[in-house]
């Protein structure tokens, strides 16, 4: 029964992200004159469904995970491919609304528009939070240090604020978090502010070292600190504007930065949760009734999927955009077969990653949901 429960919370959670991306493809397309086919909500077959006045047939599938849009033309969910048997015995006219039919920035703006819609969701969901409920704040103020912990030993005492982590200003607690993590020195200087005095301290991490059954090693650097509970702080109408731009912009610099680390090799895989993990963060909140951090959940995984899904790789909205780009400036047309042969190894890649992400949560099905709130 709780996990039924659990399930259902991140089915509902990641279908409304799902769905705000979609329904950005469908917008553009609809503004470039491309027939949108189906809207569906889920994958694999149809279980039940409408059509609406302009002939798009919305659907829920089989498979609650997920969704796509199909346009006129679309030989799969993907809109990778061309089916070019679709559109025999149609009109000429009925052909100019093939999504293959149009500009290359025409399918770069119907690509581009599912990520832009996930970051202006974040953005308004942000902004109405501010205004109506207030931001979880959680200031970089130690709360508890764990007994024997480096960080007890180091001399950091509770009630000290952290201003920088190895020269890094830092603003809130998560911000105290990312620095332990991408620290490459052996010991992380912590400047703190205690009884209006400023001190440097200067903390040699406990390394944690976990074997996965695949033969690598999970390093996790400890402390030893943690925060208190966040203050909820409301602002006025500009404010709350200039909160979420800000919050959408640092969310996506550290995305960068953590991804960034993971291509160069400073970071591994095994750092990475997956499906598992999200389901255990979206029934925990649910049951907490912590309506706030649920909420923040939810624009955390719509930054989340916008940001990725502009990476440049086939079956992603990003390898649309690069293929129409390097079609614009070379103006000549990429190959079908070679389009085809990419998307079938972006598809192995990322099945790969998501079983890996999965392992990775089973082993630490204890993850708490702190690093991701504690901002």
């Amino acid at each position: 029964m709780s996990f039924i429960y659990y399930f259902l919370s991140f089915f509902l959670i990641i279908n409304v992200i799902v769905f705000v991306h979609e329904y950005g493809h469908f917008q553009a397309a609809r503004k470039m004159g491309v027939k949108v086919s189906t809207f569906s909500l889920g994958m694999g077959p149809e279980l039940f469904g409408f059509e609406d006045k302009h002939g798009t047939r919305w659907i829920f599938s089989a498979f609650p995970i997920g969704g796509y849009v199909m346009m006129l033309g679309d030989g799969d969910a993907s809109s990778m491919t061309e089916d070019k048997e679709s559109l025999k015995g149609l009109s000429e006219e009925e052909k100019k609304q093939s999504f293959y039919a149009k500009s290359n920035w025409a399918k770069i703006w119907i690509a581009f528009c599912g990520p832009f819609f996930n970051y202006i969701y974040a953005f308004v969901v942000i902004v109405f939070m501010s205004l109506f409920y207030g931001l979880p704040n959680y200031e970089p103020v130690v709360s508890t240090v764990m007994q024997g912990s480096p960080a007890e030993l180091s001399g950091i005492k509770a009630g000290d604020r952290i201003l920088y982590v190895d020269g890094k200003k830092v603003e809130k607690f998560r911000d105290v978090k990312i620095g332990i993590i991408c620290s490459d020195k052996e010991k992380i200087k912590f400047t703190v502010e205690r009884d209006g005095m400023i001190r440097n301290v200067e903390v040699k991490p406990e390394v944690k070292e976990t074997k996965k059954p695949w033969g690598t090693t999970k390093k996790t650097k400890v402390v030893g600190i943690s925060s208190g509970e966040p203050i909820y702080v409301k602002s006025g109408f500009l404010d709350s504007i200039k909160g979420a731009s800000k919050y959408c912009w640092d969310m996506t610099v550290e995305m960068f930065g953590i991804f960034s680390r993971l291509f160069s090799g400073k970071t591994s895989i095994d750092n990475f949760g997956g499906i598992v993990q999200m389901t255990k963060v979206a029934g925990d909140l649910s049951k907490s009734g912590n309506f706030a951090q649920l909420i923040m959940f939810t624009v955390m995984l719509s930054l989340n999927l916008g940001f990725i899904n502009l990476f440049p790789l086939p079956v992603l909205d990003g390898g649309r955009i690069f293929i129409c780009l390097a079609e614009e400036i070379s103006g000549k047309k990429l190959n079908e077969k070679l389009q085809e042969y990419l998307m079938i190894a972006c598809m192995i890649f990322l099945i790969f990653l998501m079983l890996i992400t999965t392992v990775n949560d089973i082993l630490n099905i204890e993850t708490v949901s702190n690093f991701i709130f504690k901002r």
